[in-house]
């Protein structure tokens, strides 16, 4: 594992500073630039990559990679940062000049080119937006996002499968008091909230088994601050009947949780247990270090890029949804 001594060699910063913007503190003045360093170096050093050597090409293609986030959201949940970064190196790899639209642009139709020879959403997007996306072009693949009725190709996650998974290793070492602190996602273009499978999948399992309790439910956004706000507010309120576990459904709600357990003086794991899920770079630098679900993110990324080569190249004629690995990682906090 590399330290956070070799993270801030890399991006040129003291420790301090490494250790800080890892665990999300919002004290720090520092730039949204160096932010992203840290975070790209050290989602670097925690993935092993082969080395591929960049194929040549006298035809360069334009990838236009059109973000759900904003560069400071992207920071404050590192998940989308991780898939971002496995797009930009499997472009790299592919002598592919990817040229980054952030949410802003993309809802203000603010794009660089009049056409591009392909794009990736990353993120969710609601169908007009979608439709709006395909005048740039008509080869599309979807990072993380759905794509209706197969018309395009998609990498995603399994939510559902994931908290099962770590409900049954949760009850498999004796926990029957199980809480959980979620978000809802924004779909770009739409003005509610989406429903989570991570939450949906927690109540209906916990729901057959006769374990679900809705005061250990708490919901709001995917950050550090509201990970910290909604773990005091779950304490709080179940003061006389205390969960002994949360499943928190990103790292950086559970970095927040931690803290908040921290001025809450309850010792992790021996009164209450954390386990998260997306395993950013950031969970091996935490105290305790965080229990996750890992995600291939990265691999989530590069992936991508393949499968929109294979619509450019028209080597597939048939569109396919392709779910991405995850294991469990057991650390200090569980």
């Amino acid at each position: 594992m590399a330290t956070i001594r070799d993270i801030a060699k890399l991006a040129q910063v003291s420790p301090a500073t490494v250790s800080r913007v890892l665990n999300l503190d919002e004290t720090i003045s520092v730039s949204i630039d160096t932010k992203k360093r840290i975070f790209e170096v050290a989602e670097n050093l925690s993935y092993q990559k082969p080395n591929r050597v960049p194929k040549s090409t006298s035809n360069i293609l334009n990838i236009g990679l059109v973000h759900c986030c904003t560069e400071i959201e992207e920071l404050n949940d590192p998940y989308f940062l991780s898939i971002r970064i496995g797009i930009d190196e499997e472009c790299k790899t592919n002598n592919l000049n990817l040229i980054k639209i952030f949410k802003e642009d993309a809802l203000n139709d603010n794009f660089p080119l009049e056409s591009f020879d392909g794009i990736i959403l990353l993120g969710r997007f609601e169908e007009n937006q979608i439709n709006r996306f395909r005048k740039y072009s008509e080869n599309m693949v979807f990072a993380h996002g759905t794509s209706p009725s197969f018309e395009f190709d998609s990498v995603q996650v399994d939510f559902r499968q994931i908290t099962k998974d770590v409900l049954d290793y949760l009850i498999d070492k004796g926990h029957t008091h199980i809480a959980y602190i979620g978000g809802r996602e924004k779909v770009v273009g739409a003005s509610e909230l989406e429903a989570d499978d991570r939450e949906s999948e927690f109540v209906d399992y916990l729901t057959k088994l006769n374990l679900y309790n809705p005061s250990y439910v708490r919901v709001g956004h995917y950050d550090f601050k509201d990970g910290y706000e909604l773990m005091h507010a779950l304490i709080k309120d179940n003061k006389d009947n205390p969960p002994s576990c949360v499943f928190m459904a990103s790292d950086s709600l559970a970095i927040g949780g931690l803290r908040a357990l921290s001025e809450l003086n309850l010792s992790i794991p021996e009164q209450i247990s954390i386990i998260s899920c997306n395993d950013i770079a950031a969970c091996q630098y935490t105290s305790p270090t965080l229990s996750t679900i890992k995600i291939y993110t990265k691999f989530m990324g590069e992936l991508s890029v393949r499968l929109l080569l294979e619509q450019i190249n028209d080597t597939r004629k048939q569109k396919i949804k392709v779910i991405i690995p995850h294991r469990l990682i057991v650390r200090e906090s569980c």
